[in-house]
């Protein structure tokens, strides 16, 4: 974090926050205690939630907006966040999550176009953004603008995956972005942590930067893969021990995230590409033993654990801008916007360029090819290419970029590389990320159909599997009542056969009838629940014998609503 001048204590509560203004030459600390900051930001999280259906926006830019109103508030307008606390307390468990939804099977299949996007690209930028900025801004050293380049060069995995979670994009387009920019946020962290040693020391070897590239990386990546498989062992363990209880397994699978972290920065390497690599390896390994009750509260707390850290990040993102704009006072504002112009065409030509260069060369070279057999696909390119949201870890190497350098000098620049930076997420949010939406609806790409096709064949195995259990656990019963049960249970698995393999016309006669009986059954849950709550009112049964019925009611209201679609 920057240094404070001489004679200046810097306050910081507990969560690394504070906020403070400067009048007449003394510092005032703000009344903003944690607790009510916190409270103030999940209160800002709601209300970009709700708002959300209402507006255009995806959720993550809407969150920005709401957060760079909230900074005109009193109180608001001055918060700082320490940046390397914001990595330790957000960035883990969010890229940990990403990387464990992201399919291990897809993500090797598109290794190759990812590698080239999130190394080959990030290396172009910041060479390309170093020169070209230095060129137009003499003032700002060949490093300092290096520093630059490693900013804004990584697409912010946060903001992508919120971005693309919703929208009808083919898997395959799906996977590289998100699997992009999981990676590409570790290669720009590190190229950062050289490009300010460099800035730094006024020292630069290539071998020894290519030399410390592969140390940080590749550290990363096996203290990431050896955190996870301790984690798992440990899990295993005490599943063993008979002490599988879910809170406690989802509690450690929260800690994982952390750990690699912590444990990759301590050693000296990238905390990111641990965290990446971490979540990659756990990726479809679910623990052996774990009961169902165990798996659903581990869905259902990491679901809930994603949304709150994704919105807090969205939301301090944009109290945080505003700080960021106003921070350069020495330069036109005509010239700042023409430089922050300038660095978004810059990079969206180097991205645009690199996408179509290196497809057209693996097409041509069949290196890893895996799209169509006439060569790539133009509206696929431009939706890769499009897909370059900045945010986070834009944010958060922004802010650490040192007030001085070796010899107690101050950083060149610094407040000109912060409010580029701050720009450069406004443009992508602004520029890339609002008009996304349109432009997918506009190519009217065909999803494909693979995954469809993929699970409706699983959910036809299984069914026979179990029709061919059912069958064999039957043999020899002779009590009516037991037979006619297995008679239904069976009926049961063959209409679902029926429904994914079946005559097109049975079919949707048999979903007409399941949707008519979930209607009947979800009639019947509500009566039972209101006549509930109608005990409740007359104290004829407690609050714990509410919530325990109640919990019943819900989880067959659950799989009486999910009945039609999962047959």
């Amino acid at each position: 974090a920057p240094r404070q001048p001489a004679g200046k204590t810097p306050h910081f509560h507990p969560v690394g926050f504070h906020s403070s203004r400067v009048l007449r030459g003394r510092t005032v600390e703000l009344a903003m205690p944690v607790i009510e900051l916190t409270l103030l930001l999940l209160l800002a999280i709601a209300v970009g939630g709700a708002l959300v259906r209402w507006t255009p926006l995806p959720l993550p830019i809407l969150l920005v907006v709401v957060g760079l109103a909230c900074s005109f508030l009193p109180g608001l307008d001055a918060i700082h966040i320490d940046p390397e606390l914001f990595l330790l307390l957000f960035i883990p468990p969010i890229l940990f999550a990403d990387a464990w939804v992201l399919p291990r099977r897809d993500f090797v299949r598109v290794l190759k176009p990812v590698l080239l996007l999130a190394l080959g690209l990030v290396v172009l930028t910041v060479i390309a953004v170093g020169y070209v900025m230095h060129w137009l801004i003499p003032s700002m050293p060949l490093a300092v603008a290096f520093t630059l380049g490693a900013i804004v060069s990584p697409t912010d995995a946060v903001a992508t995956v919120a971005t693309t979670e919703v929208l009808p994009l083919p898997g395959r387009i799906v996977h590289i972005v998100n699997a992009e920019s999981l990676l590409n946020d570790a290669s720009g962290l590190v190229a950062f942590k050289l490009a300010v040693a460099a800035a730094a020391t006024g020292l630069f070897s290539s071998a020894e930067v290519a030399g410390n590239f592969v140390i940080l990386a590749g550290g990363g990546m096996v203290v990431g893969i050896a955190c996870e498989w301790f984690g798992r062992q440990l899990r295993q363990r005490l599943i063993r021990l008979q002490a599988g209880d879910p809170v406690l397994q989802t509690l450690l699978t929260v800690l994982i995230p952390y750990g690699a972290y912590l444990a990759a920065e301590a050693l000296q390497v990238s905390g990111i590409l641990a965290v990446v690599a971490a979540g990659l390896w756990a990726s479809g390994q679910e623990i052996k033993g774990l009961t169902a009750d165990a798996r659903r509260h581990a869905r259902e707390v990491w679901r809930m654990l994603s949304y709150i850290l994704n919105g807090l990040v969205f939301v301090l993102l944009g109290l945080q801008l505003r700080r960021m704009l106003t921070s350069v006072d020495h330069f036109a504002p005509l010239d700042l916007a023409l430089y922050a112009l300038v660095l978004w065409l810059l990079l969206m030509a180097l991205r645009i360029g690199w996408v179509w260069a290196s497809a057209h060369v693996r097409f041509r070279l069949h290196w890893g090819w895996a799209g169509s057999r006439s060569g790539p696909d133009p509206k696929r390119m431009l939706l890769v290419s499009w897909a370059a949201v900045r945010g986070s870890i834009t944010l958060a190497t922004a802010l650490s970029v040192p007030a001085f350098v070796a010899g107690g000098s101050p950083f060149p620049e610094r407040d000109l590389v912060v409010f580029l930076a701050a720009a450069t997420i406004i443009l992508t949010l602004a520029l890339n990320g609002v008009p996304l939406p349109w432009i997918i609806r506009k190519l009217a790409l065909d999803n494909e159909e693979e995954a469809e096709r993929e699970e409706s064949a699983a959910r036809a195995e299984i069914a026979r599997a179990a029709i061919g259990a059912v069958t064999l656990s039957a043999k020899g019963l002779a009590d009516p009542e037991d037979v006619f049960f297995v008679e239904q249970l069976v009926h049961r698995y063959e209409g679902k056969l029926e429904l994914l393999e079946g005559d097109s016309e049975n079919a949707n006669l048999r979903a007409t009838h399941i949707t008519l009986r979930r209607h009947l059954r979800l009639a019947a849950i509500r009566a039972e629940r209101e006549r509930l709550h109608e005990l409740h009112a007359a104290d004829a049964i407690n609050d714990e014998t509410l919530r325990t019925i109640e919990a019943e009611l819900d989880e067959r209201e659950l799989i009486s609503s999910t009945s039609v679609n999962r047959g």
